[in-house]
């Protein structure tokens, strides 16, 4: 069993989910379509006052288009990765299921504030929470792991942040929750290995 879980990654198994999803919503219809999208569980504040609180989690499975999938999931394959040398599955699953959740929470709150619903999905909430925790395992490492040097991290991350919230149709609030999701789980989670691993 030991041998078995040694060879499970956790972040490939969760993005071959989300292509498989994507790939069988294409054969039933459209993932263009936003209303086929609602009915497979997109978020939308209407539906997630009325009870459906599901789609907080089935929003970040699901992808509008064949780029905005691979898009997704070519960051989430090299930033989930140098996570995964941080912290073990079990931890990485946490956060990238709770800052999914955060960020649609906070773009829930901001559409229902400013009256301005809008049909949502995909998972970069979930993968900004990864980058907020690969910012956090920095930090604790005196700004350095594995390559990785605070400076380039925090231009890193304010860059992506400002694209969220510049860039028209994409979900600047669900990114920033994400992110913030993330950061806060992994100074819960990770502890500094003594001493660093490779000089890192």
């Amino acid at each position: 069993m030991n041998k078995i879980k040694q060879y499970i990654n956790i972040n490939t198994v969760i993005i071959a989910l989300n292509m498989i999803i994507w790939a069988v919503l294409n054969i039933q219809g459209s993932t263009e379509d936003g209303r086929f999208m609602l009915m497979h569980g997109a978020l939308y504040p209407e539906s997630v006052i009325a009870g459906e609180w599901y789609r907080l989690i089935t929003a970040c499975l699901l992808h509008f288009s064949a780029a905005h999938l691979f898009g997704n999931m070519f960051a989430q394959y090299f930033l989930g990765d140098m996570l995964l040398k941080a912290v073990n599955g079990w931890k990485f699953f946490i956060i990238y299921l709770l800052s999914g959740v955060a960020g649609n929470i906070l773009s829930l709150v901001v559409e229902i504030v400013t009256g301005a619903p809008a049909i949502s999905a995909g998972a970069s909430g979930a993968i900004y929470g990864i980058m907020g925790a690969l910012l956090m395992v920095v930090l604790k490492n005196g700004g350095h792991f594995r390559g990785i040097d605070l400076r380039r991290m925090l231009a890193a991350f304010v860059i992506y942040i400002l694209y969220g919230f510049t860039t028209p149709g994409v979900d600047g609030w669900a990114h920033l929750g994400g992110a913030a999701a993330g950061f806060l789980l992994t100074g819960i989670f990770y502890r500094r290995k003594q001493p660093p691993e490779d000089g890192t």
